[in-house]
């Protein structure tokens, strides 16, 4: 009576395993198709070896700037490829850039001159709040700059400026310094001419054209630029790159700025001697290597997706870009990554390393003057001037 009962049992009991059995194979299977497509979104053979962070926060340009422009056309691609998602801190400041990267709310930034005012705590940088900020640069594509005037102008040479009116930019430093540097390429000083504050950097064009100012300094491929040029013409008071003290005078100025030849701006009609310097992808020495290591090999590998985007991204090829250290040390992730692509040397590691001492000696001459402020009682409002003079007295 009891083995068919029992043997019912036992029939139900088999079946349940095998019920049991075929769902978690199934399980197994669903889960593994659905992860699959996750950690692999849009990847490549190329792009596998590549490990990004899940989320990135960068420091950008405002909203319609080029810069942002740039950064968002790679942030799309390195979303599409490896599935990061990528966050856009804009401002249309130096310091605005600048402070997400110091309160770690940004891992990197896209950086005018603010990084280099930032390590040698100059300019909005010698507050008492900030002091020399141990950044690095990431990558360096190169950007151009220069002195144009009228076609029909009687200024030939930088040194014809003097006496001349020379625009200085309200509230923009970055562009102050390399008119200030270009002056000093020539011997001049901002006592030798007449400045001329104006409001906007790229009303420049039309300021030249209506006769308010005698010279623009400016990036010669800005398109403000090319308008002026077909309005009556354009020229460019050209820099030297043999002349080796002018150059000497620029890096005393600004230790960033280096001789650059190009073709392409407005109003040239053949290779035109100008000033180029780094237009930084940066961040602070604390980010992680690896990841900045990662972060290049996967903008390398996708540059072809990217580039037509905006001309300018073209710049940012590992054949265009700068890879010598230039008032600012590159990042170690970087400096793996150049390495690796034998873009890297004795001489640059020497130059990177004497950048990293220097940082250590402003440190300790920003901390030293600081406790001597304080003894003096020197006020928040004159601490910055009182800084940089005593800078100059301790750093050679």
């Amino acid at each position: 009576m009891l083995k068919k009962p029992l043997k019912f049992l036992m029939a139900i009991f088999l079946l349940s395993i095998l019920l049991v059995g075929c769902s978690s194979n199934g399980s197994l299977k669903s889960s593994g198709t659905e992860k699959k497509p996750a950690s692999n979104k849009g990847s490549s053979t190329a792009s596998s070896a590549v490990s990004l962070p899940k989320q990135m926060t960068w420091s950008v340009y405002d909203v319609g700037s080029g810069g942002y422009a740039e950064m968002s056309a790679i942030a799309n691609t390195l979303t599409s490829k490896y599935g990061t998602q990528i966050r856009m801190l804009p401002s249309a400041s130096g310091v605005g850039r600048m402070l997400p990267l110091k309160s770690n709310q940004a891992s990197i930034g896209k950086l005018g001159d603010e990084i280099q005012f930032s390590f040698e705590a100059m300019e909005e940088f010698a507050k008492p709040d900030w002091g020399p900020q141990d950044v690095r640069a990431i990558w360096a594509p190169i950007s151009q700059f220069g002195f144009a005037v009228r076609k029909d102008s009687d200024i030939k040479s930088i040194a014809d400026l003097k006496g001349k009116r020379v625009p200085r930019i309200t509230g923009n430093s970055s562009v102050n310094i390399k008119n200030e540097a270009i002056l000093a390429f020539a011997g001049l000083t901002w006592d030798d001419v007449k400045p001329v504050d104006i409001t906007s950097y790229a009303g420049q064009g039309d300021a030249l054209l209506q006769g308010q100012i005698d010279v623009a300094g400016i990036n010669p491929t800005a398109s403000t630029m090319f308008e002026a040029d077909s309005k009556g013409g354009i020229h460019w008071l050209e820099m030297d790159p043999n002349d080796k003290e002018g150059w000497a005078r620029v890096e005393k100025t600004a230790s960033w700025l280096f001789p650059y030849t190009m073709d392409n701006g407005a109003g040239m009609k053949g290779a035109t001697n100008v000033m180029g310097h780094g237009y930084l992808i940066g961040g602070y020495a604390s980010q992680d290597a690896d990841t900045v290591y990662q972060l290049l090999k996967a903008m390398d590998e996708n540059f072809n997706d990217y580039q037509k985007a905006i001309p300018n991204l073209a710049l940012y090829s590992k054949d265009k870009v700068l890879t010598e250290p230039r008032g600012i040390p590159f990042h170690e992730g970087t400096i793996k990554f150049l390495k690796e692509k034998g873009l890297w040397s004795d001489e640059k590691q020497a130059k990177n390393d004497a950048l990293a001492e220097r940082y250590k000696k402003l440190k300790t001459a920003w901390n030293k003057v600081v406790d001597e402020s304080k003894k003096e009682g020197i006020s928040n409002d004159k601490f910055p001037a009182y800084w940089l003079e005593k800078k100059a007295e301790l750093i050679k």
